[in-house]
């Protein structure tokens, strides 16, 4: 049995909360153009990763979710001993009349509890880092977090008629690959000459 379309809109409206779906808009070069380049010293110090039987890996992620015309991007490494945000940045494509984003959490100067509207109760949400849409379609609230044991992302609204969309790239990268494979070629020759 479907409940009632007027309670199925609220379950969606005020409940609406979006995990790790795959289908996102494609990040352009031109997004990043006013980034400076890392050099590759600090780049190696940055890059995640630990040795797994003899394979030296790298692991990296971006989680991106986008509401309308805002975008959220948090990149982190993982490491033998968790996860660790590099960056966390918040792009507006445009201007929408009315519309104010803000940052929330650490080092924002503004918790969610400021910014939601009555009615909605996210006080278990109070620490997370993450952004607030508020316009004339509604509020909407964004968490990105990431944990030794997960990777979060949440979308809590009530608005309606919001294109929202969320994305996990997951990169990993075998630094010792040359090394291994010269390695295994030289036992194969050594056992060949040994019969």
């Amino acid at each position: 049995m479907q409940p009632a379309p007027a309670l199925r809109s609220e379950l969606f409206g005020w409940f609406g909360v979006v995990s790790l779906c795959l289908s996102s808009a494609t990040l352009q070069a031109a997004d990043f153009a006013y980034l400076e380049p890392i050099d590759e010293v600090e780049m190696s110090e940055l890059r995640g990763g630990f040795q797994l039987s003899g394979l030296d890996m790298s692991f990296g992620a971006t989680l991106q979710t986008l509401v309308d015309n805002v975008r959220m991007d948090t990149v982190f490494i993982i490491n033998g001993t968790g996860a660790e945000v590099v960056s966390q940045t918040i792009t507006q494509h445009g201007v929408i009349d009315g519309q104010l984003v803000n940052q929330v959490g650490q080092g924002s100067g503004k918790t969610i509890m400021e910014l939601t509207p009555s009615g909605i109760n996210l006080s278990g949400m109070k620490d997370f880092p993450g952004l607030v849409v508020n316009d004339s379609k509604g509020f909407t609230s964004v968490f990105h977090s990431v944990t030794q044991d997960a990777i979060l992302g949440g979308v809590v609204s009530d608005a309606s008629g919001r294109d929202i969309r969320q994305q996990l790239d997951i990169g990993v990268q075998v630094n010792n690959l040359p090394a291994l494979q010269a390695a295994q070629q030289r036992h194969f020759i050594t056992n060949s000459l040994a019969r």
